[in-house]
């Protein structure tokens, strides 16, 4: 099973938040934000014995439960027989509650379903006569069947509730359907989680002589490949029902003579008093898996993982989920293909980027992407990939969907965390709303998809800015960048990355894409008023620009020019204006003086933001002033 969402409470920064998650999921935000809270929640969710300290519960409330909710969906076809009694159109959703000081409570699931809540009270009694009579007070209400002994009781209370209901309701609940309580155990019968770790020492992950992440994934590999063959299932069934048949108590006489042999002895001590065993028969064998010990050949020196560089052990855990991707095991599974995923893998990393050369963290994200796109038809494994990542190459704007802007805020008073997401097709709702179009003239989330494929890498690092400049091309963008220069402010120091778009129709849709996410933007066009032959064009790109701003259509004019809040609109290209402040004459002597220091041609010297702020310096100490340019770094200050 793969999870749709985690709700979140009181653990650490995450006050109450609710994280969404696709088949692949990029968590993004500011250092501190509670992104690694979130992956260290689900690894709490699913360990075998969590520990929580003060520290992790929020402000340090530790009256407050920290509560973790994981709601999953995609159930293989075991998991959908197992948990079948307990999905909500076709979901499982488990809450985990962990609590301070308390850890024998601590760690306890609830299971979300729809029961009667007048028999809570009955399911939660651990005493059996307790339990009977709490039952027998409900069978006049309910018109229950009576039952001989407490064991029968559930099975009641859930045959009334299946034909019965209209008459539940959604609780969470321990002890329903079969269990008094959803072990680890059962939740990862079919699903392992994984978390690889952003550690200082990347061979803490990798060491064949610890349980660390990268060994584990390979044992979950291999085990999860056995587990889902057909002749390893054939195989276990066979054994279960022959193990079961030798050790059943009815055919071992010895074991039925034991109680009346130890009662025998006890009454020489107390009379009248007895022992009773009763003896619980064997039904399935606990089978063992082949584990993998892990070293690394580097130049034809064999030698442990942390003996080798920090880039290479971080390799080894690309090298894994590369294989991953590429395996195909027919041969395991006598040629035989699955039609849908048999058991999953989840696993989340903190910083994959981290030790990687450029080239190599685009590698790793289109492997983590690629890794989550389908189950593996011949093992059956289907896998869901989780990241926190501070690199614009581990994103794209084409991947938006996925990912996931953690914030912090203040809400009523309190801090807390929000977690920003992208629909493409709200932003095609938007698209069509600022074009004039209506909802259903909206093109649909894949075609506008489609349409971000357009954009390179260099926007990607929008997604980490606290404001977003878009401008047409490299001259507008080398200007900019060169009044800030002049101006002795850095633009990246004050968190504002600046993007060209390569033309002014490809403005609208980052703005959309960056906003919808809650990243404010500011964007700088020509308005094309001399382009004669595009004029409608012009015109209708120059609404649709004004309309992103919050621009009504009735204030939209048809060649907007000036400094306003959100954009800059001129009447010609951003280099012309310079010119247009300078005068003819002192522009050309000027850029000519420019170009020969500078050994560059002359029509370049605004195409580059260090002849451009040579150029900008010359003709500022010539008494030129560019008030336009202090008014777009005014109005762009206001949006940081």
């Amino acid at each position: 099973m793969r999870i749709r969402s985690i709700e979140i409470q009181n653990f650490r920064a995450l006050r109450s938040c609710k994280v969404a998650f696709n088949a692949s999921t990029a968590l993004i935000g500011e250092n501190n934000c509670g992104k690694s809270a979130v992956l260290a929640a689900l690894d709490l969710f699913f360990s075998g014995s969590p520990k929580v300290k003060e520290k992790d519960f929020c402000d340090g409330d530790v009256d407050t439960p920290i509560h973790i909710t994981v709601c999953f969906s995609d159930l293989t076809p075991q998991e959908r027989e197992e948990f079948g009694g307990n999905l909500l159109d076709g979901e499982l959703i488990v809450t985990r509650k962990l609590l301070n000081g308390n850890p024998k409570e601590s760690g306890q699931f609830f299971i979300s379903a729809k029961v009667n809540p007048e028999f809570s009270e009955c399911r939660n009694e651990e005493g059996k006569n307790e339990r009977k009579k709490i039952y027998k007070a409900l069978q006049k209400k309910f018109e229950l069947p009576d039952v001989s002994s407490a064991d029968e009781i559930d099975a009641h209370l859930e045959n009334w509730e299946a034909n019965n209901s209209d008459a539940c309701k959604v609780e969470k609940v321990a002890g329903f359907k079969g269990w008094k309580n959803v072990a680890v155990g059962k939740l990862r019968q079919k699903t392992d989680f994984i978390l690889v770790r952003a550690v200082e020492d990347a061979a803490e992950n990798i060491d064949a002589d610890k349980n660390s992440p990268v060994r584990t994934l390979i044992n979950t590999i291999a085990r999860q490949t056995i587990e889902n063959s057909a002749d390893y299932q054939a195989f276990m069934k066979e054994a279960n029902e022959r193990i079961a048949q030798l050790t059943d108590p009815n055919k071992v006489p010895v074991l039925a003579e034991i109680s009346d042999r130890l009662t025998n002895i006890l009454e020489g001590y107390y009379k009248d008093s007895g022992i009773i065993a009763t003896w619980q028969p064997i039904t399935q064998i606990p089978p063992s898996f082949p584990t993998a010990a892990i070293e690394v050949s580097d130049n034809d020196f064999v030698t442990s993982i942390d003996g080798v560089g920090h880039g290479l052990q971080r390799a080894v855990i690309l090298t894994v989920l590369q294989f991953m991707a590429e395996h195909r095991a027919t041969s395991e599974n006598g040629g035989k293909k699955f039609s849908e995923a048999q058991s999953d893998i989840i696993i989340a990393i903190e910083e994959p980027e981290i030790y990687q050369h450029p080239t190599k963290q685009r590698l790793f994200a289109k492997l983590l992407r690629s890794l989550a796109s389908a189950f593996n038809e011949e093992t059956g494994i289907r896998i869901q990939t989780v990241y926190v990542t501070h690199s614009p190459l581990m994103v794209s704007l084409t991947q938006c969907e996925s990912i996931r802007m953690v914030r912090r805020c203040i809400i009523e008073d309190k801090k807390n965390v929000v977690i920003g997401e992208i629909s493409l097709k709200k932003c095609s709702l938007r698209s069509a709303e600022v074009s004039g179009r209506t909802p259903e003239q909206a093109w649909s989330a894949e075609q506008y998809g489609a349409k971000l494929h357009t954009f390179d890498t260099e926007l990607a690092e929008g997604f980490f800015a606290k404001c977003v400049l878009l401008v047409e091309g490299v001259g507008d963008k080398a200007v900019v960048e060169a009044w800030y220069r002049l101006n002795k402010r850095d633009p990246h120091a004050e968190g504002l990355v600046i993007c060209d778009v390569t033309g002014k129709n490809n403005l609208d849709k980052p703005i959309i894409v960056f906003e919808a996410l809650g990243i404010p933007c500011y964007w700088i066009f020509d308005n094309d008023r001399s382009d004669g032959e595009e004029k409608q064009g012009s015109i209708k790109a120059n609404k649709i620009l004004q309309r992103l701003s919050g621009f009504s259509a009735e204030k939209c004019v048809e060649w907007p020019e000036g400094i306003t809040p959100r954009f800059a609109a001129w009447d010609y290209k951003l280099e012309e204006y310079v010119k247009g402040r300078a005068g003819e004459e002192l522009f050309e002597k000027t850029r000519s003086e420019i170009a020969s220091d500078l050994h560059i041609h002359a029509d370049t010297c605004l195409k580059f933001p260090a002849s451009a702020a040579a150029m900008l310096f010359k003709l500022s100490s010539a008494g030129v002033k560019f008030p336009e340019l202090d008014g777009i770094m005014g109005a762009i200050d206001n949006l940081l």
